[in-house]
């Protein structure tokens, strides 16, 4: 608190208006914070204080308690007809993938598309307290500072919204270690505790190089596993073959067809016509072929206007690569890591079974040799073990 206001309070005696400023902030970025006050002044306008400009909304912050035993108290901050306000009246910038905000996107301003209520949970909010005349002093004169974090939505109607606050230390019922548990998607970095890493973090040890290392008939082999982040197995093309795909043919569990230029495995015995696009009796696969066997200044890349998925795929340095740029073969656009002609292919698509095409993954022969895939059956061995992921949560996003 400043001295001017512990003066004011010690002589009993307030001679100006009492102000409340709140700022919300989301995501990361110079410009992700709306500022803005009660409207209890005299007008009720937008105020400017320390140097920013808070804009007036009705609100009220209730349940503020300090406590020295007990649970810890949580507030909640009602504000009325928060979505269409925050919508159409807020300073919000629009907020990029990155997560940082861009100040020439949309206006500069968040449309009715951008927001929606539950983006403000787990977002912080600051409440500043002064008096009215001390508005302009410099340097800024106030109470302290009280920091929240929005936990939760505690209802809402046509009038009005009411959010229950948390304080940054209310810890009851953490124990250590945690992390943030989300849903649906699993929240660690792909291959980030592999053994091949010198600075291992995170809990998925799948191997950076997606290495099978087996023994047959007494010779340690290598094969790979490779899946897109669509969970589409990447196979070596000429380990497919290329029988083309016709409604009045047989197929086996595990066989390869042809349609279309794309290669489809079937998921069942006795698979007869069933067309391909069926995904309850096919899985369609992405094939690849292998860097070092094209001629250089020769061969050709290609890339899909309509569906990047249906790009060339390579294999080179132990994983597989897809081309974002069309060009001829050259040892000057060697795969590898910010190119600007290929891109990882091998990338874990966050799901649970994303995890199964991996550690539960069957191989179905012994081909070995230069980018070999493991040929690795439709079905999964549910006897391996899964590492410990984050599947189960409360929220839907990766």
């Amino acid at each position: 608190m400043s001295k001017e206001l512990a003066k004011d309070q010690l002589q009993q005696e307030v001679s100006s208006g009492y102000l409340e400023f709140y700022e919300l902030e989301i995501g990361t970025g110079s410009n992700n914070v709306l500022y803005f006050h009660d409207g209890k002044n005299e007008n009720a306008a937008d105020i400017t204080y320390d140097g920013n400009t808070y804009i007036s909304l009705p609100i009220l912050m209730t349940g503020i308690e300090v406590t020295s035993s007990g649970a810890m108290s949580r507030p909640t901050l009602t504000i009325a007809n928060v979505e269409s306000m925050l919508k159409t009246q807020s300073k919000f910038k629009t907020q990029m993938e990155d997560g940082t905000w861009d100040a020439t996107v949309d206006g500069n301003t968040m449309t009715a598309t951008d927001f929606s209520l539950d983006k403000l949970v787990g977002s912080r909010l600051i409440r500043r307290r002064t008096l009215e005349k001390y508005l302009t002093s410099s340097p800024v004169v106030e109470f302290g500072k009280d920091t929240y974090i929005i936990d939760r939505i505690q209802s809402k109607n046509n009038l009005w919204v009411v959010l229950e606050l948390a304080a940054p230390f209310d810890l009851a019922g953490i124990r250590i270690p945690s992390r943030v548990v989300i849903g649906k998607y699993c929240p660690w970095q792909y291959t980030a505790a592999s053994t091949e890493n010198t600075t291992p973090r995170g809990a998925c040890i799948w191997k950076t190089h997606s290495q099978y290392s087996y023994n047959d008939s007494g010779a340690t082999k290598v094969g790979h596993v490779f899946v897109t982040v669509d969970d589409e197995p990447l196979m070596k093309k000429s380990s497919m073959g290329s029988t083309a795909w016709s409604s009045s043919s047989t197929y086996g569990l595990d066989d390869f067809v042809v349609s279309n230029y794309i290669y489809y495995r079937s998921r069942i015995a006795n698979n007869t016509n069933n067309a391909v696009t069926n995904g309850v009796h096919w899985t369609l696969c992405r094939h690849y072929t292998i860097w070092s066997d094209h001629d250089m200044d020769e061969d050709t890349f290609s890339i899909n206007a309509d569906d990047p998925r249906k790009n060339d795929y390579v294999f080179h340095s132990n994983t597989v690569w897809r081309c974002i740029k069309a060009h001829v073969a050259s040892a000057s656009f060697t795969p590898r890591l910010g190119s600007k002609h290929w891109v990882r292919a091998d990338v874990c698509g966050k799901l649970l079974k994303s995890c199964k095409l991996r550690y539960q993954a069957q191989r179905k022969d012994s081909n070995t040799g230069v980018g070999t895939n493991l040929l690795v059956s439709d079905t999964v061995n549910t006897d391996s073990e899964l590492p410990f992921g984050g599947f189960p949560g409360s929220r839907k996003f990766r």
